[in-house]
């Protein structure tokens, strides 16, 4: 059993995702102070309860990195809301504190945890489906562009911070090396932060996969993935995963449909399962270092690409 300290007690994701997470494996939130005024103090009181195993860290963006260090500092593991960071520096920077530290460091990305995004990667690293050739992610919503949401300013720092995680890492774990060219382009507010990004990441030997973003078009989730062999879909929204038993459709080639049968299951609760597992060294991370700082470079290479 973990228990938990989180930073931002009136966090959304927490209350709706993260909270009956740990509820549903068995671990205590002994704390989830939230700041008084711009003071910071009840963090910091926080991290120095030694009644606290690990935190949890939901803050801005662009706190992650500052208040990720502080946790390694009190001997506390960390599981922090994507991005972790918002620079591949601050990302390296946070996985050699924690393993200067040996404490455990994940970035809270849930759909490789899902039973079904399990399946799809197992499928496509079999060479089952032959190898990939072109992936397709979108994630949209209208947002309210005057509510003053922190992801509309430096604190969030845009759209594809918040989400390109869900559209680029699932080909990003099919590839499993770093993106060897990237295009972009963007829609920016006033303040120079990205509302809709669209692109492309080439991820060497033939395979590419584009993207799309944006906190001003209709809702849509979407993924789907060309392969030699088959045209793979994934119904309904791909990220987090439906809760009850779905499916993944490959079309072959040769025009026959399969239908592989996937459980439903509730990613949020897998992924603090797999980081307490983690955390306890008997198990590697599914999104560990590597792939963090990976991410990481290939987003800060997008924002680079669509500056023009």
């Amino acid at each position: 059993m973990i228990r938990w300290g989180v930073l931002g007690g009136s966090s959304r994701i927490f209350h709706k995702s993260l909270a009956p997470a740990f509820a549903a494996n068995g671990h205590t939130v002994v704390a989830a102070p939230s700041r008084h005024g711009e003071s910071m103090a009840p963090y910091q009181a926080m991290l120095e309860r030694d009644d606290i195993d690990a935190v949890y860290n939901p803050l801005p963006n662009h706190l992650h990195a500052e208040w990720t260090h502080r946790a390694l500092d009190a001997g506390k593991h960390v599981l922090c809301e994507k991005p972790l960071t918002l620079s591949v520096a601050d990302t390296e920077s946070v996985f050699e504190h924690a393993e200067a530290v040996g404490r455990t460091v994940l970035e809270a990305y849930v759909w490789p945890h899902h039973p079904r995004a399990k399946a799809l990667l197992q499928l496509v690293r079999s060479g089952a489906v032959g190898s990939p050739q072109w992936g397709t992610g979108q994630f949209s919503w209208p947002m309210d562009l005057s509510s003053g949401d922190h992801r509309l300013d430096y604190r969030g720092a845009g759209a594809l911070f918040d989400v390109g995680i869900y559209c680029i890492a699932p080909f990003m774990l099919m590839a499993r090396r770093d993106a060897s060219v990237v295009s972009a382009n963007a829609v920016r507010n006033m303040a120079g932060i990205d509302l809709t990004m669209a692109g492309f990441v080439d991820w060497g030997g033939g395979f590419g996969s584009s993207f799309h973003v944006s906190f001003d078009a209709p809702v849509a989730r979407s993924m789907s993935l060309v392969t030699s062999e088959a045209l793979i879909t994934v119904p309904g929204w791909h990220s987090p995963g439906p809760l009850g038993p779905s499916e993944v459709l490959v079309e072959r080639r040769d025009g026959s449909v399969e239908t592989i049968a996937c459980d439903g299951g509730e990613g949020y609760a897998a992924m603090v399962a797999h980081f307490a597992e983690v955390a306890s060294a008997v198990a590697e991370p599914v999104f560990g270092r590597a792939e963090s700082v990976r991410l990481a470079r290939v987003l800060q290479q997008l924002h680079i690409a669509s500056a023009h």
